[in-house]
């Protein structure tokens, strides 16, 4: 849920647009310029409502709220600062992209026009100079909403940048009728200032936060973890079932093409819960902010956990399928430890049970990928044996 405190930031702009008009000695219209920019704040602030209730933030950022807020309260400054810049130097790029990296696309779009809003408001630029960077905001935000699971911005960054100087140079153009020098240079110092910072940006969030998800899931996926240490001390038949359930978890989502590191740490932990008693969602997930679990995982966690609760994600359904088909063998090979099992009646069985038990209905698995991860299972016969 959405606390109280989040409502500074989004008033904030209109008493800062207040501000400056009292400085200026010009305060008409200021009561009308501060309801359009309440108004916007509260319309920020749904939206940002609407991002938490449905968890769709960035990266590790829903945890790490404090980055958006710093970035919106860098945007306030760079709007007051513009007012002594011509607007060929508005670093409003960068601005754009830090807000869409340090949260969401529909939290960055309200915020990015709340604060191009208030830069409107500050610097009483025509018409074209507001639309040019709505347009390079927007452009912005967009390519870079698109960066893939390897973090390569190479091409959202020249892309950007490339049409912010036509942009810029086409605004110019139409403000003037031609292209005198002084634009050339300040639409260059605009280029290498947004490359700069937009590389910043960028470098921060691969090493500071991407970089750090691996590292923290390459320790979780460590069999030698200190977590399943205790685990295998506290319950060794929880321990060995969690061994097996990650293989195949990790083998499903590479089959598929889903996350292997999140769905291998699922099939780990869905049931740690253990270590605390019973294996419940309550206790698995005291578990995890006790050893900072990554995001991800934790809402995996609580999409498995949760009771009477569709499963949406791939990687949960990887979990949910490898579990119950662990389970099916191992409790098989408790009854006879000797006995030959017809594992493609086995893999049919738990299917039709999870079909039929309604959990994967809203699930975005696709038919082509439920049928690979059958063929995953009868693939893995040799490997059953481990499970006597």
């Amino acid at each position: 849920m959405i606390q109280s405190p989040w409502l500074i930031p989004a008033v904030l702009p209109a008493a800062v647009n207040a501000a400056v008009s009292l400085i200026r000695n010009s305060s008409e219209g200021l009561l009308s310029e501060s309801i359009l920019l309440g108004v916007f704040g509260l319309v920020w602030f749904f939206v940002l409502f609407l991002c938490n209730e449905k968890h769709i933030w960035k990266y590790d950022n829903e945890s790490h709220k404090k980055r958006f807020v710093i970035v919106f309260i860098a945007g306030i400054l760079l709007s007051v600062g513009s007012c002594f810049l011509q607007p060929l130097l508005w670093l409003h790029l960068p601005l754009a992209a830090a807000l869409l990296l340090f949260s969401d696309l529909p939290q960055a779009m309200s915020a990015y026009f709340l604060l191009l809003m208030l830069q409107q408001l500050i610097s009483r630029p025509v018409a074209e100079v507001f639309v040019t960077y709505a347009m390079i905001g927007i452009l912005g935000m967009l390519l870079f909403d698109f960066l893939d699971e390897q973090f390569m911005f190479g091409i959202p960054l020249f892309i950007s940048l490339l049409f912010q100087t036509l942009l810029l140079l086409a605004m110019e153009f139409v403000l003037r009728g031609y292209l005198p020098v002084s634009v050339y240079v300040f639409a260059s110092c605009n280029l290498l200032l947004s490359f700069l910072l937009l590389t910043g940006i960028l470098k921060f969030l691969s090493s500071r936060v991407l970089h750090s998800k691996t590292d923290r899931f390459g320790e979780l996926n460590d069999p030698e973890c200190p977590l399943l240490s205790q685990l295998k001390e506290t319950n060794k038949r929880a321990y060995y079932h969690a061994i097996h359930t990650a293989h195949f978890c990790q083998k499903l989502a590479e089959k598929i093409g889903a996350d292997a590191e999140l769905a291998k740490a699922g099939g780990y932990y869905h049931k740690i819960g253990k270590m605390r008693g019973e294996s419940n969602l309550k206790n698995a997930l005291e578990i995890a902010e006790e050893y900072e679990f990554p995001p991800e995982l934790k809402e995996l966690l609580m999409e498995y956990g949760g009771k009477n609760t569709p499963l949406r994600s791939k990687e949960a359904a990887i979990v949910l399928l490898s579990d119950a088909m662990v389970s099916s063998v191992m409790f098989l090979f408790d009854k006879n430890k000797d006995a030959k099992l017809n594992y493609e009646q086995i893999v049919s069985v738990v299917f039709s049970k999870q079909m039929e038990s309604g959990f994967l209905d809203q699930c975005s698995l696709e038919l082509g990928e439920m049928n690979l991860i059958r063929q995953c299972f009868l693939e893995e016969r040799l490997y059953y044996d481990f499970l006597r």
